[in-house]
């Protein structure tokens, strides 16, 4: 979970009453040939009068038709009708904006329609802050620790898969907001629209289903006021379990925070109901965690992610009901006991990344496990592997010795698996050994970083694989050929020491689905052909650290790209001149001695829907030509450690698009009121100047420009 400041709320425009009909129709009435099909009279004066209750907002008139769109007769559709007046006439709910009273009706019977099961799920949703990004896969095991749902686990069905039925429920009732992920086709995350979480919170209050607080509470009022069995802190700094908490009912305990935060007092004694306890990122002091959680033999879900731990106590082994247990932590060891074997009901385990070389763990009895995070070889046994065959997602470290078929043997059988990493930390594998042969089902997402100098067909990978990983694979041969068969990828990163040749070719055809692809640290590649009709759907492209490539291809670079972040690359050829040519591109940054020559030019029609451009530390830069007619769209605008560029284009002064502008220091005499450029940027809205722009290009590049700048 995470906060997402992307969202920014807009007050809504109401529809009229011909385009809410339309909207109301679509949504109601799906897959019917509005050419052909024609509604029955009763439905439709039915439908007419119940959008007038939603006033016109699209959330209102979707959910109202969200209810609709599997009640096929008109004596449900005058039942709702019916239930939409009594709320109204009842005054069964009370919101604060007397204006929105008619729409936030429409919304909350919503709720009151959803089946038993669902209510539950999606009251859960109350937790977390406004503007979350909520993660569907801690949802479901929420829900599956609280018994809200039971996963039915035939033909290898997951906790995972049940909870993204009942999210894609949600959804198509327009109650929940998510889309799938087009590389794992799952709901990876959700949030509520903002009247939908006025809802949610409503109905959480009216039916006791939690208490949220958003500061460390008073004792006296805990234990006045808190009877529900579930209590959501929100961004804590101090929480004491004795003194704040004094309700021996509550079932969960749900810490939501942006940062660490302290556990003053660790005893949970009097809790010991608990399903659901999630600490993420506490401070324990002394770093051990009380032996008194092994009381709270009831646990289903326990997160201790991201935490100031370095100790678990034996007693963890008494809680023989978790299905969830996550104790990843990184930049520490931790030690944890033998005792996992126990807990043969778990589904989910993430392990620290480092637990010392005295921790060694039995988990062969976790045969029922569908993700295992951070499994290394320095704790574990590969073998104990074997047997857990409903595994989905598995991460393995290697650290001693291992040889590729012991690799393959252990893991050969996990038919179910759908995301796979392995990481090589030193475990001397053997050099001549040809590779390993991936073939898994279901598997989508493949991470490796392991010597593999050579690719035989492309029968290594699944076809079906749509996010695929390469790094210290130090591959000999060009790997193109044979990854641009994979029909099904969309994302494609070949990093560090992945390949050691000179030469890539990108084949006319090839890569057909592709639309991110990283192509980081190769120090030997020296030369990039793309053919003609090669990867017509990419739309990022990011080359970083690459520094004998010095040019990119001059033809046929994928049309449809919307993003290109270059750094470290060395090229000697101005390279705006063949990026200028793609018309869909909005993003583009230079940077870091990408670029060796002196003169760049952006020509006139060149750039035609470029909307940031960001250039930076370019050492051998002096000359910037800007035609007039190059970048029509440009709002803004980052220059900055590019000492020998002494002016600014004068056709800068054209660009009337342009809102921001951020720039080093030392133009600020020049382009400031009175200064000899001031012309050129006077029509900018926005003019900042700042010493350094490295954090910048962190957000703007994305993860992986942001990964690479930190290391």
């Amino acid at each position: 979970m995470r906060r997402n400041t992307s969202y920014i709320n807009f007050k809504p425009e109401c529809l009229t009453t011909e385009d809410s009909w339309t909207l109301f129709q679509r949504i109601a009435l799906p897959m019917k040939d509005a050419a052909e099909f024609k509604i029955d009279e009763e439905k439709e004066e039915l439908g007419k009068l119940m959008i007038k209750h939603c006033g016109g907002l699209p959330l209102a008139i979707r959910v109202l038709g969200g209810m609709l769109a599997e009640k096929y007769t008109s004596h449900d559709w005058r039942r709702l009708s019916e239930n939409i007046g009594s709320h109204l006439v009842g005054g069964r709910t009370n919101f604060n904006d007397d204006n929105n009273n008619t729409c936030n009706n429409v919304l909350s019977l919503s709720f009151e329609e959803l089946p038993s099961y669902l209510k539950h799920c999606f009251l859960y949703l109350a937790h977390f802050p406004e503007d979350y990004e909520i993660k569907v896969e801690n949802l479901s095991y929420y829900w599956a620790a609280e018994g809200i749902f039971q996963p039915r686990h035939y033909d290898g069905e997951t906790i995972r898969d049940v909870g993204d039925v009942y999210i894609e429920e949600l959804v198509r009732r327009n109650m929940v907001i998510s889309e799938r992920d087009v590389k794992t086709s799952r709901f990876e995350t959700c949030h509520l629209h903002d009247m939908m979480r006025e809802v949610c919170l409503l109905k959480a209050k009216e039916e006791n289903f939690l208490q949220i607080t958003s500061s460390r509470p008073s004792t006296a009022n805990l234990q006045s006021t808190v009877t529900s069995r579930r209590f959501v802190y929100q961004y804590p700094t101090t929480l004491h379990v004795e003194k704040d908490i004094n309700n021996p009912k509550l079932r969960a305990l749900v810490v939501v925070t942006l940062g660490s935060w302290n556990l003053a007092g660790s005893s949970f004694t009097r809790l010991e109901l608990l399903r659901v306890l999630d600490l993420i990122e506490v401070k324990i002091k002394g770093g051990k965690l009380a032996s008194c959680i092994g009381k709270l033999i009831h646990l289903r879900y326990l997160s201790l992610e991201y935490a100031e731990v370095t100790h678990i106590p034996y007693s963890l082994g008494n809680l023989k009901l978790l299905i969830y247990l996550n104790l990843a932590s990184f930049g520490r060891s931790t030690f944890v006991p033998n005792v996992l074997m126990g807990m043969q009901e778990l589904r989910y385990l993430a392990l620290p990344s480092d637990m010392g070389r005295k921790t060694k763990l039995e988990l062969s009895n976790l045969v029922k496990l569908e993700t295992l995070e951070n499994f290394s070889t320095e704790n574990s046994s590969l073998e104990d592997l074997c047997g857990m065959v409903r595994l989905s997602t598995l991460n393995i470290k290697l650290i001693e010795e291992t040889s590729l078929e012991t690799l393959a043997a252990s893991i050969g059988g996990l038919k179910y698996l759908e995301k796979l990493e392995i990481y090589d930390h030193g475990s001397e594998m053997r050099t001549k050994e040809a590779g390993i042969v991936f073939d898994f089902v279901h598997l989508k997402r493949l991470w490796l970083k392991l010597y593999m100098p050579r690719l035989s067909t492309e029968q290594h990978f699944p076809s079906h694989l749509t996010t695929l990983y390469l790094e210290s694979c130090r591959l000999e041969e060009d790997p193109m050929p044979i990854l641009e068969k994979l029909l099904q990828l969309k994302e494609l990163e070949l990093g560090f020491e992945s390949f050691s040749g000179k030469k890539m070719v990108c084949s006319s055809g090839g890569f057909p689905q592709l639309q991110r692809l990283s192509l980081l640290k190769l120090e030997e590649w020296e030369d990039w052909k793309v053919e003609e009709s090669s990867m017509p759907l990419l739309r990022t492209l990011d080359i970083q650290v690459c520094r004998k490539l010095k040019q990119l291809p001059d033809e046929h670079l994928p049309s449809h790209l919307t993003s290109i972040s270059l750094f470290f690359c060395c090229l000697e050829k101005d390279p705006l001149p063949t990026l200028g040519r793609l018309v869909y591109l909005k993003e583009l940054q230079l940077g870091f001695r990408t670029f060796s020559g002196r003169i760049m030019v952006c020509s006139g029609g060149g750039f035609p829907q470029l909307q940031k451009l960001s250039i930076y530390r370019l050492e051998e830069w002096e000359e910037w030509i800007v035609e007039q007619g190059s970048m029509p769209f440009l709002h803004t605008l980052y220059i900055d450690d590019c000492p020998k560029l002494k002016k600014l284009p004068d056709g800068l002064q054209f660009i009337y698009s342009l809102k921001n502008l951020k720039i080093s220091e030392r133009w600020k005499e020049r382009l400031s009121e009175g200064g000899e450029e001031y012309y050129k940027v006077q029509h900018i809205p926005s003019v900042e100047f700042y010493h350094r722009v490295l954090h910048i290009f962190r957000s703007v590049g994305g993860d992986i420009t942001g990964r690479l700048l930190m290391r």
